[in-house]
């Protein structure tokens, strides 16, 4: 576990309490149910994750229209000039006021019917699935993210995990979007039936503006968990 020396604290404890000017620190986690022998996305929208190509308004809906309706989800995500920025929507309501190029989280604030969402809910941009929240989950489960402009990212750690004793390849990609906009190979691990974890003793850097995704493939169908941590750096301008 690495120690901030200014502070005598753990580096992401130090960063989540704000010590360490600047720097702010995010814990990125997907999980995907039906993993086979095609590289997927760790995410709950199956599949290699779509992102949208031109920013657009978000809309959230339920595949169970009578008990969602009118409940609140707070969108979180990238707008067109890749700056942070979240919305609350009203799930049925149509779409936000607000434009996303990008979308990395969305997560239930108030419930039409119980303590969480009973059917699945669907959030899109530019005609894609950029979120979807399981039904009773009451947050998406997406192990993607994109820097934000004006920063940097560090990733300190990865892990993987796999529901049923079968051999398990993750990955770690990176996509610049403005250098090429072609997915890189970052970190890679291997296992049979047991969790991985790795710490980068040397941090993963991410320029601004970039994807970055965890993928997985098995060799029988099976459900597969994963995640990182990620320290941003904002950038000084001079």
């Amino acid at each position: 576990m690495s120690f901030n020396h200014l502070t005598n604290q753990p580096l992401g404890l130090a960063v989540q309490k704000g010590l360490i000017n600047n720097h702010n620190a995010q814990g990125i986690f997907g999980y995907n149910s039906s993993v086979s022998s095609t590289f997927e996305t760790i995410s709950s929208v199956d599949g290699l994750y779509s992102y949208p190509t031109a920013s657009s308004t978000a809309v959230a809906t339920s595949s169970n229209t009578a008990s969602d309706n009118t409940g609140t989800i707070l969108v979180s995500g990238l707008d067109e000039n890749y700056d942070q920025v979240s919305e609350t929507l009203t799930i049925g309501g149509g779409a936000g006021s607000t434009s996303f190029i990008r979308v990395f989280s969305a997560r239930m604030i108030t419930a039409n019917t119980g303590d969480s969402n009973v059917g699945n809910i669907t959030v899109t941009v530019d005609s894609k699935t950029v979120a979807y929240i399981p039904a009773t989950y009451g947050s998406s489960l997406s192990a993607n993210y994109t820097i934000p402009r004006n920063y940097r990212g560090f990733i300190m750690s990865a892990y993987a995990g796999v529901s049923k004793q079968k051999e398990l390849e993750a990955k770690i990609m990176t996509k610049q979007i403005a250098n090429g906009n072609v997915w890189n190979t970052v970190g890679y691990q291997t296992t049979f039936a047991v969790p991985v974890y790795q710490e980068f003793v040397v941090p993963i850097e991410v320029a601004e503006k970039s994807d970055i995704e965890m993928r997985a493939k098995t060799d029988a169908t099976t459900a597969v968990s994963g995640g990182f941590t990620l320290i941003l750096e904002k950038v000084v301008q001079s």
